[in-house]
């Protein structure tokens, strides 16, 4: 949707917009300010050459699910970085966790192929819902990627040890690390930070960004390597992973 010149009538009365745009503007701050962030968006425009015009030779049941779920992963990028750029970062963690679990997910079941069913009948058989519950597991996704690729299992290991202490789920750097306290005369104020600004926070948030979308893209290279070899992007791949 285009923005218009002027706010609708009403925007500024209730909270949540202006909420929305602190985000925006926080955003374009991060971008001019913090060299990262261009890594971040580098990372995205390398997933969106992959998701352009991509015509499967092939599609099946069996396959499309982690073709699908290369869409998915890179939304769920995209959607993090919108709020990490805006300055929410414990939930911008927890949206770079969608995103990661939608590569193991991909490893998975290409790694499988006889989960893609039992994945599309879990709400409606419950031999394929438990079956899902018994496979879609943490230590059998890193199995898969261990036999793709050691190196990427790992460091698909470290991040996601990393997403739930930071947010992916509420444990106590999700609190703590957006904690500030303030100490006055007969009182002390605990507050919850929603926004945060400059500091190291946002550049953990930048740095685990960039280093999940590497991981991501190195986990479908080997999934879709037909893909990547056909776009040529290992090398811009491994230019943007410098440093990391």
């Amino acid at each position: 949707m285009a923005l218009p010149i002027h706010r609708p009538s009403g925007w500024a009365q209730p909270k949540l917009t202006g909420f929305l745009e602190s985000l925006w503007a926080n955003s374009l701050a991060v971008f001019d300010n913090k060299q990262e962030s261009h890594r971040v968006c580098r990372i995205d425009d390398v997933m969106a050459k992959i998701s352009e015009k991509w015509k499967p030779a092939s599609p099946t049941v069996d396959n499309i699910v982690p073709l699908m779920m290369f869409f998915r992963s890179h939304s769920a990028f995209r959607s993090a970085a919108a709020l990490g750029f805006g300055g929410a970062l414990v939930e911008g963690i927890a949206v770079l966790r969608l995103s990661l679990e939608f590569a193991g997910y991909a490893a998975l079941i290409a790694g499988d192929p006889s989960l893609t069913r039992p994945w599309f009948d879990r709400d409606s058989d419950p031999t394929a819902k438990k079956r899902v519950r018994d496979e879609f597991q943490g230590g059998k996704i890193k199995v898969a990627l261990t036999k793709l690729d050691p190196q990427v299992s790992q460091a698909y290991r470290e991040l996601y040890e990393r997403l739930i202490q930071f947010g992916a789920h509420p444990n106590e750097k999700s609190i703590t690390a957006n904690l500030t306290i303030e100490k006055g005369a007969g009182e002390t104020k605990l507050n919850q930070v929603y926004l945060q600004g400059d500091g190291i926070a946002l550049d953990h948030w930048l740095r685990t960004a960039s280093q999940l979308g590497i991981c991501t893209l190195k986990i479908f290279a080997r999934i879709h390597d037909a893909r990547f070899a056909e776009l040529k992007v290992s090398a811009r791949i491994a230019e943007l992973a410098q440093g990391l």
